[in-house]
Parts: structure tokens; sequence; C-alpha cells
């Protein structure tokens, strides 16, 4: 192509002299013109939708293989953590490939319905404008080899989309099964695994068919331009220079079209791919290295969806405008599709050069956005590869970036990460974290804190919450977030939640035998202990092993974990109930907050999340949420505990309410054993002494 340019601008330095035709000729040489002219302008209109529609399905593909990975992505969350608003996510992600599934199986018919087509490429996130030329491609150019290899792609992994969909119903059905199998989850995990791995070379068979499809439409329009020329050069020294310049423009405009993205101007994954492909011919030749940097937008989809596509558009042309200020010369950079980005970095000295780059770039891209007449701030997450060391061809250095990209929005984002062979099963530290916790709890490294729980009213502590801590030989005292969700994914969660049951019941037992009576404890429940059979055997054991009153343990429980098992977890509830226990649902407002589980499950306590606590008394509507759930609570003869009470005025505010307790930093924080019992002696002789007032 740049041969081509070349060549045109040495014709337009040194245009050729031609005879000046007689005059009984010119007109006639003006209407050849002009018909030549009209032709090219035909041909080019023609291959400018051509090429938008091949444009097109390239930006469906990036959407199709994004939502694809993200569906994957979220089933797997989904089985570790059994979020339902994983599995949300997963459908939603999933309806990007089943919509384009929709219009195609619509395209292949006899007589399609145009209509069920463009509902079908809108639900798979393809722009309403665009979706005409694509189905005008498809019908008029399915003969062609390249779209024949094209659809032979879509079809295939079609079946695989649908093979994905249906593995996850069936985890769905497995996970909200009474007795859901780990071996079976595993199982299913592993199909999604399969799937996902068959998908990748499909995906490339698709956008290189695509790839050829652009090719061929830009060789076959320049080379009927070049057969042109001689003709147009005949006509005359002005009509030639104005159709080479013409042709220029179009050449450059095609270009554009194929290799760019049309939103930022940036060069597409084509292109990127068409540029890494030929720096590594290079780097393989010098012995040298080169550095794919993988970037991916965080928050972005939730600002597309809440600000709607204007804005987001928006925001990515200002993302694209900052980062091309600080790529260097000789870098290049391209939009990979939807909010991901690529800098291909061929002149780096060493690999400390290139984490100063990728700092860079997260802090630039960190300062905030003017989005209309708001400023928004979104954040980076860069995943790094190197040749050769990650990759020897543009595939595999893709992929890998785009997996330590992904890592690195797992592990909070705006940072960067360098990928690593682990990160496509388990990291080194999380295989050995989850070595140490396996052997945690024969060594006794586990340990219970106690946050105080103060009755609103009189301000005296009325019982405890017991929280689980990690004292780590090496690693010091490990958070919760840390290995929670790892014990849950392992099943180490149910022993472990057996021992802070067992731990906690005796030393409550211990306080009351030391004068502090009328002492409750509360304890969290794990959704696998939830749903293990023997949890109430268990429970009775460990309450009579400790000699505590059923009445002073309550078990804590969240929404989802009641909703998810249904039926089963009211005759779990009810047992638990038979036993005298009291049953609290934590962080409530957060899940489902149905009212008819409210009314149908035996419930004593309700305990407000923090996340509607912590802006009183600023936000009315956390005021007026708060206000609502108490006074629903109090109707349905439930007490209430507010968590994450941090200020004087959010007390006072509950104290209004008439809350029946609180916890929270600014009453108490979580103290370890020994501090919390001089706390709760101090509590025993003010009560002591307001009932000796009273008296």
């Amino acid at each position: 192509m740049n041969i081509v340019i070349d060549g045109f601008r040495k014709m337009t330095q040194t245009p050729t002299r031609v005879a000046v035709p007689a005059t009984s000729s010119s007109f006639a040489i003006i209407w050849m013109f002009t018909a030549i002219v009209l032709g090219l302008m035909i041909l080019a209109n023609f291959s400018f939708g051509l090429l938008s529609s091949v444009r097109a399905y390239v930006g469906g593909e990036s959407l199709w293989s994004k939502a694809q990975k993200d569906a994957v992505y979220h089933l797997q969350k989904y089985a570790a953590t059994r979020d339902p608003e994983e599995l949300r996510q997963f459908r939603v992600n999933i309806a990007v490939p089943l919509g384009d599934h929709e219009a195609r199986v619509e395209m292949d018919k006899p007589s399609p319905n145009f209509a069920k087509v463009r509902q079908g490429f809108i639900r798979g996130g393809n722009h309403l404008d665009d979706i005409d030329g694509m189905f005008k491609l498809y019908r008029r150019f399915e003969w062609v080899s390249f779209m024949q290899r094209a659809i032979r792609a879509w079809d295939a992994g079609d079946r695989y989309i649908v093979q994905l969909d249906g593995a996850g119903t069936l985890l769905q059905r497995e996970i909200e099964s009474p007795s859901p199998s780990a071996e079976k989850v595993q199982s299913i995990l592993g199909e999604i695994f399969v799937i996902n791995e068959n998908l990748t070379p499909i995906e490339n068979q698709f956008v290189d068919a695509l790839s050829e499809a652009s090719r061929k439409a830009y060789r076959s329009l320049q080379g009927l331009m070049l057969a042109a020329t001689p003709g147009l050069l005949i006509l005359g020294i002005v009509l030639s220079l104005r159709i080479l310049q013409q042709r220029k423009r179009t050449e450059e405009r095609v270009n554009h079209m194929a290799f760019h993205d049309d939103l930022t101007s940036l060069p597409n994954r084509l292109m990127l791919n068409h540029c890494l492909d030929q720096a590594l011919r290079r780097h393989r030749r010098a012995g040298t290295q080169l550095a794919i940097l993988f970037m991916g937008l965080n928050r972005f989809k939730m600002i597309n969806d809440s600000l709607g596509r204007e804005v987001g558009d928006d925001l990515l042309r200002q993302v694209a405008d900052r980062l091309r200020t600080q790529t260097r010369d000789g870098d290049t950079l391209a939009r990979m599709g939807d909010d991901e980005f690529a800098v291909l970095v061929e002149n780096h000295e060493d690999l400390l050069d290139m984490s100063i780059c990728a700092q860079r770039l997260i802090e630039e891209l960190r300062a905030p956005y003017v989005l209309g007449r708001k400023a928004c701030d979104v954040t980076l997450s860069i995943g790094i590869s190197v040749f050769p060391t990650d990759g020897n061809d543009s595939r595999a250095l893709l992929k890998a970036a785009d997996v330590a990209m992904y890592r690195a929005k797992e592990a909070g984002g705006n940072n960067y990460l360098y990928y690593a062979p682990s990160m496509n099963v388990h990291t080194v530290e999380r295989l050995e974290l989850e070595s140490d916790l396996i052997h945690a709890l024969e060594r006794g490294e586990f340990l219970l804190h106690y946050q105080p729980k103060v009755e609103t009213m009189t301000g005296l502590i009325t019982g405890t919450e017991a929280l689980l801590r990690w004292q780590h030989p090496v690693r010091g005292l490990v958070p919760p977030m840390d290995f929670i969700t790892l014990a849950e994914e392992t099943g180490l969660i149910v022993p472990i939640g057996e021992w802070v049951l067992a731990t906690a019941c005796a030393r409550n037992k211990a306080w009351q035998d030391q004068g502090l009576t009328n002492l409750t404890v509360a304890v969290n429940l794990s959704a696998r202990q939830f749903a293990d059979p023997l949890l109430l055997p268990k429970l009775t054991g460990i309450i009579h092993a400790s000699g505590l009153d059923p009445s002073n343990l309550e078990l804590e429980i969240t929404e989802s974990m009641v909703m998810s098992h249904g039926d089963c977890a009211v005759a779990v509830l009810e047992k638990l109930k038979s036993i005298g226990v009291q049953i609290a649902i934590d962080d409530f407002g957060t899940g489902y907050s149905s009212l008819a589980y409210l009314k149908r499950f035996p419930i004593d306590i309700l305990k407000v999340d923090r996340s509607f606590i912590r802006d009183i008394p600023a936000d009315p509507g956390g005021q007026k949420i708060t206000r609502a759930i108490i006074a629903m609570a109090h109707s349905l003869r439930l007490k209430v505990v507010a968590e994450g009470v941090e200020t004087a005025d959010q007390l006072k505010f509950l104290r209004a309410q008439h809350c029946d307790a609180v916890q929270g930093y600014f009453l108490y924080r979580p103290l370890p054993e020994a501090e919390v019992a001089g706390v709760l002696e101090l509590n025993r002789l003010h009560r002591v002494a307001r009932v000796a007032m009273h008296a």
C-alpha cells in the first residue's frame, strides 16, 4: 500500500504531458471521464459499504468474544461464591452471543424475517445503523470463500455458546439443589473450561476470515482503480491530477476504515496484529525484546449502562486522547474493542523501563474525566506480556497480556501485572495460601476477635459477635477477605466454621460463669455450613459440650443464602429454632430484601447493612431506608441491629429511631479475647450500678 501511495506522489510531482484533443472530441472525453468517475464513485461507495459491514462484524466479534470471556468469568465466580449477582452477570453476558446466534439462524432461512434478525443483532450489542449492511453482506456474499469460512466458524462458535449456556443452567441447578455436589460442580466447571478453550481458535478463524475479506475488498478496489489510470491519463493533465488525488484520498479512507477504529481513529485489532507480526520478524532477527500492554477500563460498563452510550463513547475518545499523549515514538497504540486498548512497545530497555511506562499510563488515566457537566473517575488495569518469554507469535502474546489484565482487575484494578504461566490456573501465592490454610486449623493458627453489641437506649453491652482471624506464622494476621473465599471454595470452611462455633460457645459460657449473665454471642454461618445435612446434630453437640443455653447463641445468615435454598431453608431454620437458638439475617438490604421471606422464615433479628449507615446523616436516602427497615422489622416483632456505626450523629439517629442495638468502631472495634473480657467486666459493673440506682 505504501508503494502505491509513493507511486502516486511521484506521478503527481512529474505529470505526463499529453496532446490536447480536438474540440469535437472534448465533450466525448469529458463524458468518458464523467462515466469513469461515476463508475469509480459507485464502486467506492459499494466498497465503503462492504468494508463498513466487515468492520461491523469485526466489532461484533470483539463484543462477542468479550461477552463470552466475561460470561465464563462470572460463571466461575458464581461457582466459587454462590453469589446470585454473578449468575445474573453471566446471563447478561451470555445474552450477547446468543443474540447473534438468533440473528444467524434467521438469516440462514430461505426467507428470513429482517425484524427478527435486527432484534438478534441488537441483543448482540451491534449498532442499529450497522445491522442492514451486516444482513446484506451475509445474504449476498455467503457463497464467497471468506464468508463461508466465517459462517462455519460462527456456526461452530454458536454450538459452543449453546453448550456454555446449558452448562450455566446445569451449574445453577446443582448449586441451588438441596445438596449440591462439589464433584459435579467441578465437573461442570471442567466442561466450561474445555468450551472456553475450544472457542479461542474459532474466534481466531472468524477474525482471519474477516481480515481476508477486508484485504480482498481493498485489493479489488485498488486493482480496479489502477486499471483505470491509463485511460484517465489520456484525458489530460488536469483531469489526471484530479483523479490521482481522488484515488489517494479514497485509498486513505479505505485503509483507515479497514484498519482503524471509527470512534477513536486509533488502529484497530487487525492493524495491531499486522504491526505486531512485522515487529516480531524484526525482533527475532535482532534477538531483542518487545512488549504488549493490554489495558482495560475499570467500571466502564457501569458508566455506559447508567449514563448512556453517548457518554461512554465520549469517555473512550478522551481515554484515547490521553493514551496518545503518553505513547512514545515507535509505539503502536490500538483500540482492541469496547473498553480495551493495547500498546506495542518496541524500544524499551528493560522491565523496569516497562514498569515505569505502565505506571505512567495508570497515573495519567486516573485523573477525573469531564463527561457532560460531571466529573467522573475511571481507573485502568494493565496486563503486560514480553516477547519471547511469554509467547513467540502475536496470538500468544496478546492472549497472555489479556490474561494478565484480567488478573490485574481481579486484584482490585488500578494496577498492572506481568503475565505469568500460573495465571492460567492459580497463582503461586494462592496455592501456597491454600496449602497453609489446610494445616492452619490443626496448627492452632486461628483465633477469634469479638465485637461488642451495644443496647441503643442504655449503652450496655448485651452480646458480642465472634469474628474469625488467622495468625499466619509468616504472613502475620491475615485479613478474612484474603482467605474466607478460598476456604469456601475448598470446603475447608465447614471444619473451620465448626471450630468457630465451638470456641465462641465455650468462651461465652466461660464469661457467663464469671458473672456476665444474659450475654449472647453471634456467629456467622457460611453457605456450605448452611447446606450441610449434618448441621443440626453438629450444632446440638457443640452447644451441649459447651453447656451454653441455646437462647444465648445467635446464628447469622445472609439473605442470598436463605433465598438460594428456598423451601429447604425453611426446614433448616425451623430445626435450628426448635433447639432454641436465635436467627439473624446479616447485611439486610443488600440482597433480595423480600417481605415475603421475612414473614415466611422463623427470624428473630435483622442486621442493617453498614452501607445504609455509612453516610448518615448526610445521605437522606440512607436515613429513609434505615428508618423504613427499623419500622418494618418492629411491625413484624423483629429486633434490629445496625452495623458500621462510626459517628455520634449516626448513633443519635439510630437511637431516635428506636433501633434495638448497634455495632461499630465508634463504640467498640473487634477486640482480642483478653481485651474484650475487661470491657465486659466494666459493662457488668455499670449494669449493677444501674440496677442499684433503680432499686
